[in-house]
C-alpha cells in the first residue's frame, strides 16, 4: 500500500498549488529526508527548449510551489535536468530561460544546476545495471524530488514520475540506453534501476494540463485539472496513468515495476480518480509485443517514424539522436532505414519542429 493524494487544480496558480502541496504532505507519511539543511534536487521534466504554454515541460508554477514548500522546511533546493540531446554548459541557460526555470530560481532563490559533470553510482539490488552514470548534482544531493508532467509517450505509453527520472542520465548517454536495450521491457527495467538508485522521496505530477496524442513532445495540450502527490513514484504513476485512461499493464514502466514486485496498491486520498479522469484522452500509438512475435505478421502492424517534410528544417537533431544509426540526412532531408530502426522514437521525441510523427498501420488501430 502507498498513499497518493489527488487534488483538483484547474489553474497554474503557484500559491494555490503550494497550498495543495502542503495539504498533501500532511496526509502522507512523514518524509524524514526533507529536514532543515537537506540538499534536495528538484527534477522537473525539461525535455527540450519549449515555452511552458506548449505543455511539453513541467509548468514553472508547479515547480515554484514545490520549491517553496521544500524551502519552508529549511531545505536547500537545486533545480536540474538533462534534456534530450547534447548536454552542454552553453545550452543550459537557454533551457532554463525558455522553460521558466530561470524565473522560478530568481523568485525563490533556488539554485540552477550549471554543471554537466557526471558521476558513477552503484545501484542497490540491480535489475539490469550494477553501475550508472548520473548528473553529479544528483549524486551529491541528499534526496531527489521528481516533478513530472502527465503526458502520453510513443515508446512507454505514458510518462510521469518514473520516466522523468531517466533525465538524471546526462545528455547523449540516454541514447546509449536505447541502443543497449532496444526491447521495451529491457529498457523499462533499465529505467527502474535509475529509480532504485534515485529513491525519490517525493513525486509530484503536473496534471493541470497534460499532453495527449503523440507525446511526449509532438502531442496536443489537454486539460485534466489534477495534481498528484505521493512518496512512491510508481504509485503516483498508477494514478497519473488512470487519469488518462491507461491501466498499469498498458504502461511499460508500470509493467516492469509489477514484474519485479515494486508496484504498490495505491491508496488514493482526496479526490476520486473517476471524478478527474478524462476518458477520451487521445493515447499515443504504442505497439503490442504480442503482435510482433511472427516476423511476417509484424511487418503489417509495426509502427515507425515518418517525416512531415513541410515542417522539417534539416537541423539534423533526429540523426544525432538516433541510437540505431537509422537516419541519413541527404539534401537536408532525413531518410529512415527501417531495418536499422529500433522504434525508440527518440527522433520524434526530440524533433524541435515536431516534424516527425509515428505512423501507425490502420490494421493495428482497428485491432486495438
Amino acid at each position: 500500500m502507498a498513499s497518493v493524494v489527488l487534488s483538483r487544480c484547474e489553474k497554474y496558480d503557484a500559491k494555490r498549488i503550494e497550498t495543495l502541496l502542503e495539504n498533501a504532505l500532511k496526509q502522507l507519511p512523514e518524509i524524514p529526508q526533507l529536514h532543515p539543511g537537506a540538499k534536495v534536487l528538484v527534477k522537473p521534466n525539461l525535455l527540450m527548449k519549449r515555452d511552458p504554454d506548449r505543455h511539453t515541460t513541467t509548468h514553472p508554477a508547479v515547480v515554484e510551489a514545490v520549491v517553496r514548500v521544500l524551502q519552508a522546511r529549511g531545505c536547500e533546493v537545486t533545480l536540474a535536468d538533462s534534456p534530450g540531446g547534447p548536454f552542454t554548459e552553453g545550452m543550459l541557460p537557454g533551457l532554463y530561460a525558455l522553460t521558466g526555470m530561470k524565473e522560478v530560481a530568481e523568485r525563490t532563490g533556488a539554485k540552477l544546476n550549471s554543471s554537466i559533470e557526471g558521476a558513477e553510482v552503484e545501484v542497490p539490488d540491480p535489475i539490469r545495471s550494477h553501475m550508472l552514470t548520473v548528473m553529479r548534482c544528483a549524486a551529491e544531493a541528499d534526496c531527489i524530488v521528481s516533478v513530472g508532467k502527465i503526458k502520453t509517450h510513443g515508446l512507454t505509453a505514458y510518462t510521469g514520475a518514473v520516466k522523468n527520472l531517466f533525465g538524471l542520465v546526462p545528455g547523449m548517454l540516454k541514447i546509449d540506453y536505447h541502443a543497449r536495450y532496444p526491447d521495451i521491457d529491457d529498457f523499462s527495467d533499465g529505467v527502474l534501476d535509475i529509480v532504485k538508485w534515485a529513491k525519490p522521496c517525493l513525486s509530484v505530477l503536473d496534471g493541470i494540463v497534460g499532453m495527449e496524442g503523440q507525446g511526449p513532445s509532438g502531442g496536443s495540450p489537454r486539460a485534466i485539472g489534477a495534481l498528484v502527490v505521493s512518496d512512491n513514484p510508481h504509485a503516483a504513476d498508477v494514478v497519473g496513468a488512470a487519469l488518462i485512461g491507461l491501466e498499469p499493464e498498458q504502461v511499460s514502466t508500470l509493467r516492469a515495476a509489477a514484474r519485479h514486485g515494486l508496484l504498490p496498491v495505491p491508496q488514493v486520498l482526496g479526490e476520486e480518480v473517476d471524478s478527474l479522469a478524462v476518458p477520451d484522452f487521445v493515447k499515443a500509438a504504442v505497439e503490442s509485443k504480442a503482435l510482433l512475435v511472427n516476423p511476417a505478421f509484424s511487418r503489417l502492424v509495426r509502427s515507425h517514424p515518418y517525416l512531415h517534410r513541410k515542417k522539417c528544417v534539416g537541423c539534423g537533431v533526429c540523426q544525432r539522436s538516433c541510437p540505431g544509426k537509422a537516419i541519413d540526412i541527404r539534401d537536408k532531408i532525413p531518410h529512415f532505414d527501417y531495418k536499422k530502426c529500433i522504434r525508440c522514437y527518440c527522433c520524434q521525441e526530440l524533433c524541435p519542429q515536431t516534424a516527425i510523427d509515428v505512423w501507425r498501420p490502420f490494421f493495428l488501430k482497428w485491432l486495438q
